[in-house]
């Protein structure tokens, strides 16, 4: 199934349901072991980081800045692979996507960014995303998003098929129009700068959209109420389950 398929199958009907960089655990996240224990618990898809290391290699990591979970300091951009995985758990893209790909998990590609450092990493990080897309055929169970839209375009500009998804972390003038502009396929903002007018905006447009990061059952609660069609979460299986157990009534609040 291609994650597009999977989307349509929720569509109208029920909440789909991702793990946030794989989910929270005792095993670091955003690694490959942590991606099977979301996957056995029966979450569909994931959402994972990617950044670059020194010598332009593409690896799966979150946060900005190292020192806050690892024994380095500083940027995956200031050490090579070899020196990352020395110092802790660390698999690349091609080894996150080999294995999403033997799995069947879907994927939600998050292209950290920050500006004033990487906008010269742009085409580099344009061309490591295509390339390890196309190496495994993945196009069709990965959605690409970042708050870089302009380095979307340049992926999209690379390998057209590419579906991608835009963070928003604001509410713009013409959304709609930001969308198309975009070849986007997803809206994905926090739940704070969504109404339900702006949500059915977007569907009557075929736009679907995405309200995360989302971790309590008040959080939940306000994802449906809003009628957003996915949502990802540190907790996926916690958020399965209270979801299964609202009432029809909470559903359709």
């Amino acid at each position: 199934m291609s994650f597009l398929s999977l989307l349509n199958s929720y569509k109208n009907k029920r909440l789909l349901i991702g793990g946030h960089r794989g989910h929270l655990s005792s095993v670091r996240e955003n690694t490959i072991p942590n991606f099977e224990e979301a996957r056995l618990s029966g979450v569909k898809y994931i959402e994972i980081d990617v950044q670059l290391s020194r010598d332009g290699q593409a690896v799966i990591f979150h946060d900005l800045e190292l020192s806050q979970h690892t024994p380095l300091k500083g940027r995956t951009r200031q050490y090579d692979v070899e020196q990352l995985k020395a110092a802790f758990d660390l698999c690349t893209l091609r080894e996150a996507i080999a294995w999403c790909k033997d799995k069947d998990m879907m994927v939600m590609l998050e292209i950290k960014s920050r500006e004033i450092e990487d906008h010269a990493d742009r085409p580099l990080m344009a061309r490591r995303v295509t390339e390890a897309l196309a190496e495994f055929d993945f196009f069709d169970a990965c959605i690409v998003f970042s708050i870089d839209h302009r380095l979307l375009k340049m992926i999209k500009q690379l390998r057209p098929e590419t579906m991608i998804a835009l963070i928003i972390p604001h509410v713009p003038h013409d959304p709609v129009g930001l969308m198309k502009e975009m070849d986007a396929l997803i809206y994905l903002s926090y739940l704070d700068n969504l109404s339900a007018p702006l949500v059915e905006e977007l569907h009557q447009a075929g736009f679907l959209v995405d309200g995360s990061v989302t971790n309590t059952k008040s959080q939940l609660i306000q994802a449906v109420s809003l009628g957003v069609d996915m949502i990802e979460s540190d907790h996926p299986q916690e958020m399965m389950t209270l979801y299964r157990g609202m009432t029809a009534e909470e559903k359709e609040a």
